[in-house]
């Protein structure tokens, strides 16, 4: 892990730093760009005009990473659990995203299951006719097998449960390998926070890789057991690519779905959904927005820029 990173760590889990940055919220357009709602209330009013106006899903996800405090998990547990409901009685795709380290896991697997498996039970119980998953986030490799053991007790168990995979590492392969003949949903992302040992070095190599797990998540064996790609990128050049190879291989533009974060290039998202793509937000609601947004940051250096570049126009989110 680089020292950038190792920086932006540092600043997204300082409480002083976070009490300082909520309050120059309250003077920019930091928070309202890229945070859905201060609740679950908001959130779902965000999804619905995104919905409404644009055709664009959204996957909910409260804000509060790398929590150890039992009151605090629980808090966070029961907030994924009533956003299920209340998209549910919205009438949109009950999608929720899920951090393992928010939800128990840095207590106790056991804890971490045992809420995952709550969430998850609400999200079907809410689920309507639409894209219903309750979509595990992966973070380093400290967490990746739990995560991915988790994901197969969750479907075995028969409940609607995706998981996110991060094309850098080599070993993304060997998980989609099984992940494609199952019916959920995957949602593959360059990754964050590179470990060099376990890594694809390098952009070009990373995107290739990219490319080559995209190849395997449109395969015919994943569209005969119903899988379902999605693609989380805002990189126009491999969105490019795979929109030919998904043409190629026979899917239809509503048979995957490309994936962003709320706030980052709504332009192309917008373009996207004029080409007939589906296009989801990762829409994160809350007050504790301070550490998602450096660790965004933290992931990669260019979305400082990116970040930067969004704020220099004034207006919500698609405006």
């Amino acid at each position: 892990m680089s020292l950038f990173q190792k920086t932006a760590i540092a600043l997204a889990r300082s409480p002083g730093i976070g009490r300082s940055m909520r309050a120059l919220a309250a003077r920019t357009s930091l928070a309202r760009r890229f945070v859905g709602g201060a609740d679950i209330a908001g959130a779902v009013r965000t999804a619905v005009r995104l919905r409404e106006a644009h055709g664009i899903r959204a996957s909910l996800f409260y804000l509060g990473e790398y929590v150890a405090d039992p009151a605090a998990v629980e808090h966070n547990t029961r907030q994924a659990m009533q956003a299920c409901a209340a998209l549910g009685q919205a009438g949109l795709d009950v999608h929720v995203s899920i951090d393992p380290t928010a939800v128990g896991y840095m207590c106790s697997d056991a804890l971490g299951r045992e809420n995952a498996i709550r969430i998850a039970q609400a999200a079907r119980q809410a689920a309507g006719v639409g894209r219903d998953w309750v979509v595990l986030d992966m973070e380093d490799s400290g967490i990746r097998d739990r995560t991915c053991a988790l994901h197969r007790e969750l479907l075995q168990a028969g409940l609607p449960a995706g998981l996110t995979l991060q094309a850098r590492r080599r070993r993304t392969p060997e998980d989609l390998t099984w992940a494609i003949t199952q019916r959920t949903s995957l949602r593959l992302v360059k990754g964050a926070f590179p470990e060099r040992a376990l890594d694809h070095q390098g952009r070009a190599r990373i995107d290739q890789a990219y490319l080559d797990a995209a190849a395997i998540m449109l395969s015919p064996v994943a569209r005969a057991a119903g899988f379902l790609p999605v693609f989380g990128t805002h990189d126009d050049r491999l969105a490019g690519a795979i929109m030919a190879l998904a043409r190629e291989r026979g899917w239809a533009p509503d048979a995957f779905e490309f994936e962003m974060l709320y706030g980052v290039r709504p332009d192309w998202q917008l373009a996207l959904r004029r080409l007939g793509y589906n296009v989801r937000v990762y829409l994160p609601f809350g007050a504790d927005w301070w550490p998602y947004a450096i660790r965004r940051v933290g992931e990669n250096p260019r979305n400082a820029w990116l970040l930067a570049r969004s704020l220099a126009a004034d207006g919500a989110y698609f405006g």
